[in-house]
């Protein structure tokens, strides 16, 4: 996939126009959220095109916005990743549940992580573990999803401050570390994922990265984007106004921890007297 029409220091929106509904409804002014909905929606409808599409789904606020948006135009399905009884694997369920749209858990374990992180170190050169732990739900969506087409909530923390570290951070510290985060997101884990997902036949897709999505999201200025005291505020008030108010006040839990994967590894990595990151360094030299 060309990640071309990702690029965030674009100010002209090439795919979609969304125009005049960053400042009117025709009732008036919208406010931050309003303005958001809709450029979600239009950056969603251009990402998928009406195909058939398969959402990662971890049950959280991200994933269920682009799957909300994504049901509008298309069939769905929601995926979601984990050991038996894992966080992603209750959560999707009972977010499945509330939007009622068509879920299929995925069910992975010790042996089979072990394995998805073997053919990703292959795949993509990379040996960081949080990032490949990250990686491991995308890697077995892409290999047992039914759809071509597959989209992800990925670059919603970039845009947002979502992970844990920015809760201690000032508005202006938020915004120089989500520039940071958004260079690597773009330059590093995106072309991995690409390389995970096309290896296995799949075209991988980013709604929220899409220059409708960073065009309208950057418009507002950083402290009515960030600065509040729960994290993703604006984002949560974007999911209550499409129906995802019933997610709106849960935590966030890094992928590598809901899925259970990252346990995995430290299991496996522990019967062997080693660490992770030595786990998965002697990976790449049997790989040679």
């Amino acid at each position: 996939m060309d990640l071309e029409c990702y690029k965030i220091d674009r100010v002209k929106i090439e795919q979609v126009i969304i125009g005049e509904i960053i400042a009117s409804d025709g009732d008036g002014p919208l406010n931050d959220a309003q303005i958001l909905v809709e450029a979600f929606r239009a950056a969603t409808a251009a990402t998928i095109d009406q195909q058939d599409v398969g959402v990662l789904f971890s049950g959280g606020l991200d994933s269920t916005i682009i799957a909300i948006l994504a049901s509008e135009i298309s069939k769905v399905t929601l995926y979601s990743v984990g050991v038996e009884g894992s966080h992603d694997i209750e959560a999707g369920r009972s977010a499945a549940e509330e939007l009622g749209l068509t879920w299929e858990p995925i069910f992975i374990n010790e042996d089979q992580v072990v394995q998805a992180v073997q053919e990703m170190v292959k795949l993509t050169g990379s040996h960081n573990p949080v990032s490949l732990s990250f990686q491991i739900p995308m890697y077995f969506v892409s290999r047992q999803a039914k759809e071509h087409l597959l989209v992800s909530g990925q670059g919603a923390d970039e845009l947002f401050a979502g992970y844990a570290r920015y809760s201690v951070m000032s508005v202006e510290e938020k915004g120089r570390q989500m520039e940071t985060d958004m260079a690597k997101l773009m330059d590093e884990t995106l072309h991995q994922e690409q390389k995970v997902a096309l290896a296995a036949g799949k075209d991988l897709r980013y709604p929220f990265l899409h220059t409708a999505s960073v065009d309208a999201v950057n418009r507002i200025p950083l402290e009515r984007r960030v600065g509040f005291e729960t994290s993703k505020e604006l984002l949560r008030e974007v999911g209550r106004m499409i129906g995802a108010g019933f997610l709106a006040e849960r935590k966030k839990k890094a992928a590598q921890y809901g899925s259970g994967a990252m346990r995995a590894l430290k299991a496996n990595a522990r019967r062997q007297g080693l660490t992770v990151r030595a786990l998965i360094a002697g990976m790449s030299e049997e790989g040679r």
